[in-house]
This record gives structure tokens, sequence and C-alpha cells, in this order.
């Protein structure tokens, strides 16, 4: 597949929810290509209308249509749980956030060994109830 190729397969695809339309950009990277999208989204500090783009998906040279598609779907599931992450908050913080530093959280980990949510043992029964239909 050649890049016009890949341009003119995306420009066919849209995906729009809750007013944000994604737009599919796409280029050459290495031996094949990359898509990534693009869009305007109000900023999640100062609530500005700014230029977005999420990560690049790799395109194989050798991928077909079906392949293509389905990676920009993927791509706009992952955006739209990016999304997700930025406006879920607990107690007033975004705790789940997309933009956490990694190292920072590794430290977390080795600092709240003992933070672990998990269920105490319980006398719980081991399997579902079956229930008539």
């Amino acid at each position: 597949m050649e890049l016009t190729e890949l341009r003119d397969l995306v420009s066919l695809i849209r995906c729009e929810v809750g007013g944000i339309v994604w737009n599919v950009y796409a280029d050459r990277m290495g031996n094949g290509y990359y898509i990534q999208l693009r869009y305007i989204e109000p900023d999640i500090e100062t609530g500005d209308p700014e230029d977005q783009h999420s990560r690049k998906w790799y395109i194989s040279s050798h991928a077909t249509p079906s392949e293509i598609v389905q990676t920009v779907l993927k791509a706009c599931l992952t955006s739209g749980e990016h999304m997700i992450r930025e406006h879920f908050t607990y107690k007033g913080y975004r705790i789940l956030g997309p933009h956490f530093d990694i190292e920072q959280l590794v430290e977390l980990c080795k600092r709240e060994a003992d933070s672990r949510d998990v269920r105490r043992t319980t006398n719980a029964p081991s399997q579902i109830p079956q229930t008539d239909r």
C-alpha cells in the first residue's frame, strides 16, 4: 500500500463522540506508516480549546484495509479512554489519569506495598447461583 492509498482510506473514516471529532492523519514511519488522531478539545487544566494528538499507531506497508480501519478504531477507543481518565476523579483528584510519570508510579508501589485493596477471605459461595430464565 502506498501513502496516498492509506490517506484515501482513512479519509473515509469518521468518528465523533460528544462533539469531539477525531481526524486521522497518516504519514511515513520506518519501513511503513503511522496513523495519529488529531482533534480539538478543551484543555483539562485551563478549559481553553487546544490541539490534541493521540499516540502514533504503526501501520505495516502490507496492512490490509480491514487491518487499517480496525487500527483506527482501536486508536479512537484508546483516545476515548484517555479522555475519560482525564475527567474521572475521586475525592476531587484524577487518581487514574493518563499523565502520571511511570517512574513515580513505581516509587509509589514500592512505598505503599501494603496499600493494595484486596477482599478479605469470606465464606461466600464459590459458585454463582443459577437463575430461572
